[in-house]
């Protein structure tokens, strides 16, 4: 049945994708009991007279709803409180979904419009109203879920800029605040906290948008009593006199992302066909969301591509948890936690090592895996549920961090780094984690970007790199650790259209070909051990050519892939640029020589530099290129090599520093050259008065100081930069030792800036810096010793 070539013990691990395949839900018992609890049954619609909960005004009957949580006996906030509160909900869902569906289109522009005009966002929510309507799909009832919980965070944001000049980042914390009580009312923001904002209540909002919660079960009433919830604020807003106060905040453009559109840029989207294949080949596609996936390809077939990427991101980090809890054998992590258990996020996912024992037990976080304070901030989220941030005390230092190392059983490193691929796992990373890139699942998960306004590259970045993890099965350049095994070869069932219709007839066939298993509910069969060593045994059996060729045309790009916004990443780009502007000093405008009386600028090669650079404890030493080999140094600086995931701490503050130094390079030369340019067209256009024409003499005089301090500054930090991935096994008194080096050259750096711009003028000073610069690099890196 399963048709996987090549392994004589295959069942097994089939059996265990299988039920990955197969699972019919990603929340967990509790969870699951509450969605089930507040479903409506949207097939009893009330008539006119039994709408309680909706007042004549066609809002909600707030008052009613006071009463109810008011009743509940159960402490107010705790566990079983929020339980009973769930179960008074269902007629409050079912009517509001009844009313819009009477309210759309017909009477919307006179009963709801009007009230949601101060979300700034009034087309996003008509679009949501139409996702939800009978005729709509559960894969457009998800889309409408996840629009909406964006758009209500966005939005109420903005109304808190009425009382605060901050608005808190997590939709928790935001509803938490007095003032937002003060502004919509004590019971409106109840209600969004059951729903949206507490692990206590629904969680709406992070279960949905963690790829936790299926299209079927999404109920289009959660997303219309959102919708009457906007509205009724509106009502009170208007009533306040306060609505047309409200600010609304810019949202982001993705700029920095424009880098990510080379990677890809040889391709064309496929058809949705192949695409479909691709996807439906793959193990790590659940059945149960099925639905979503060919919804996000009807979107991208639209080009509505801010729909289609919010979709796609909670789909990706559904199958990547399904990856990851097969690979790390700990099959319950494939599901939503318990409010006192820990959520399984692409956080933990794409992490360096996983917690070691128990989903209840704290992660294990040695190594920061992009930068110091650079963490996914969806993280805290789920601060009730557990602390991922990082701090100073988790960060050995260098010499107790080695011994700690030895220590750590290989069980704790997180397999899926192995199965993913290095290039593939850089690339998520620069998509999601890093601070300086664009951090698309934030943004849209939060509200910040506009759907209407995501570029096309960006959607079709993203599918490909879905691709690439859904047909993963490990890289070649990549090796686990020697005991450990990738255990994903064999990851496709054969793909029969009706075997992927969750009903009746697949739970049949999965009973029938895992009864010997005997595996209790959400846990695996026994594990792959026999197929982990068949490289042929993947889901290309299965694909199509031109399935195949996609494939193929994907991994050859990202095996090309160079990170774009780690801080290492950042710091080359920025350096490559500084040493790229030197390059051209000696072409910068001037005045000749002799009309000013100036020789310096031509005997500017006889600044003594030194001809060689070290620092021994880095065991790095580098000979100094003069000012006639800036382009053979530009080379250089081109092909370093340096290592982006898990990096130590201390690393990451070196090079912050050394980005520092870079960045107040690049801004000096062009200080430099911008106010070179100005007075050279001020001078042959005879606008300098005399007292003018000395400050550009003594300027043109400075320049080649200032050039080549700043020459051999660079050459310093590619110096250091040639070792940055050994940098964090300096012992800590080493470590300090270079930042006291270091830090001399940052402020002289700084004051170059400063002294260099057209406002102050100050030449004498800055080439006094610059020569005092060279001086401290040449005592420091000429004969460092450790400790020293």
């Amino acid at each position: 049945m399963f048709g996987c070539y090549g392994c004589g013990k295959i069942k097994s691990s089939v059996m265990v994708l299988l039920w990955i395949k197969s699972q019919d839900t990603f929340l967990s018992r509790e969870v699951k009991k509450f969605i089930h609890t507040v479903t409506p049954d949207l097939s009893l619609i009330p008539s006119g007279a039994d709408y309680i909960w909706i007042d004549p005004d066609n809002g909600i009957a707030w008052g009613k709803l006071e009463d109810v949580f008011g009743n509940i006996k159960e402490e107010n906030g705790s566990k079983a409180w929020f339980f009973e509160a769930i179960k008074q909900l269902p007629p409050l869902f079912r009517e509001c979904y009844c009313m819009l569906q009477n309210v759309y289109p017909a009477a919307y522009d006179t009963l709801l419009k009007p009230f949601l005009e101060w979300t700034h966002q009034e087309k996003d929510i008509q679009l949501t109203i139409k996702q939800i309507s009978k005729e709509s799909s559960p894969g457009d009832h998800l889309v409408a879920l996840l629009t909406i919980t964006a758009l209500v965070e966005r939005a109420l944001g903005n109304v808190m800029l009425l009382k605060c000049k901050q608005v808190p980042f997590l939709l928790k914390d935001l509803l938490a605040t007095p003032e937002l009580d003060e502004l919509i009312g004590k019971v409106k923001v109840q209600l969004l906290i059951v729903m949206l904002g507490s692990v206590l209540g629904l969680n709406l909002r992070n279960i949905a948008w963690h790829g936790f919660l299926s299209p079927h079960e999404t109920s289009q009433a959660f997303v219309a009593t959102i919708i009457f919830i906007l509205a009724d604020c509106g009502r009170i807003l208007k009533n306040t006199n306060k609505i047309k106060n409200i600010p609304c905040r810019p949202h982001v453009t993705f700029e920095e992302a424009s880098y990510l559109s080379s990677v890809f840029d040889n391709m064309t989207v496929p058809k949705k066909a192949v695409l479909e294949e691709v996807i439906m080949n793959s193990s790590f596609v659940p059945t149960v969301m099925y639905p979503a996936w060919k919804k996000a390809l009807e979107l991208l077939e639209e080009e509505q591509w801010g729909l289609c990427v919010t979709l796609l991101l909670p789909l990706m980090e559904c199958s990547m948890r399904g990856m990851f809890a097969h690979v790390n054998k700990v099959s319950e992590r494939i599901l939503t936690a318990e409010n006192s258990t820990l959520y399984t996020t692409m956080d933990e996912i794409l992490n360096e090592y996983m917690e070691s024992g128990t989903s209840s037990q704290t992660m294990v976080k040695k190594f920061f895996s992009c930068s110091a304070g650079v963490h996914n901030l969806e993280n805290r989220e789920l601060g009730e549920v557990t602390k991922c941030t990082f701090s100073n005390n988790r960060v050995e230092h260098a010499d107790q961090g080695k011994e700690n190392r030895e220590l750590d059983t290989l069980e704790k490193k997180n397999q899926v780094q192995f199965t993913i691929g290095t290039k593939l796992n850089e690339a998520l990373h620069d998509l999601l984690n890093f601070i300086q890139g664009p951090r698309i699942r934030d943004r849209v998960s939060h509200g910040e970007a506009k759907l209407q306004e995501i570029p096309r590259f960006i959607t079709c970045h993203i599918i490909y790199l879905s691709l690439l993890v859904l047909s993963s099965g490990g890289s070649d350049n990549d090796e686990a650790p020697s005991d450990t095994t990738n255990k994903v070869k064999c990851i496709n069932l054969n793909g029969a259209g009706e075997e992927y219709v969750l009903n009746d007839k697949l739970r049949g066939n999965i009973q029938e070909n895992t009864s010997d298993t005997k595996c209790p509910e959400h846990c695996p069969p026994p594990s792959d051990e026999a197929c982990s060593q068949d490289k042929k045994c993947t889901n290309d059996n299965y694909l199509s050519d031109q399935g195949k060729e996609l494939i193929v045309t994907l991994k050859r790009n990202i095996r090309h892939y160079k990170c774009i916004f780690h801080p290492s990443a950042l710091l080359h780009r920025k350096l490559i640029h500084a040493v790229s502007y030197i390059s051209n000093w000696i072409y910068w405008d001037k005045v000749d020589s002799l009309e000013l009386d100036y020789s310096e600028w031509e005997s500017w090669d006889k600044i003594q530099l030194p001809r060689a650079i070290t620092y021994p404890p880095l065991h790095i030493s580098h000979n100094v290129c003069n000012l006639h080999s800036m382009e053979d140094f530009l080379v250089l600086v081109k092909d370093i090599q340096y290592r982006v995931l898990y990096r130590p701490k201390q690393e990451v503050e070196l090079i912050s520093i050394l980005h520092r130094i870079t960045a107040c390079i690049l801004a000096t030369l062009e200080k430099t050259y911008e106010n070179m340019t100005l007075k050279y067209s001020q001078y042959i256009n005879k606008r300098l008065r005399s007292r003018q024409r000395e400050t550009y003499r003594r300027q043109l005089i400075a320049v080649p100081v200032i050039v080549s301090c700043c020459y051999l500054t660079s050459q310093v930090i590619y110096l250091l930069f040639l070792a940055i991935n050994r940098s964090g096994d300096l012992s800590q008194s080493s470590f300090t030792c270079l930042m006291r080096v270091l830090k001399p050259v940052l402020k002289v750096t700084e004051n170059l800036v400063t002294q260099t711009s057209l406002s102050v003028n100050r030449w004498d000073e800055a080439s006094s810096l610059s020569v005092n610069n060279i001086d401290h690099i040449r005592k420091k890196f000429t004969h460092t010793q450790e400790g020293k």
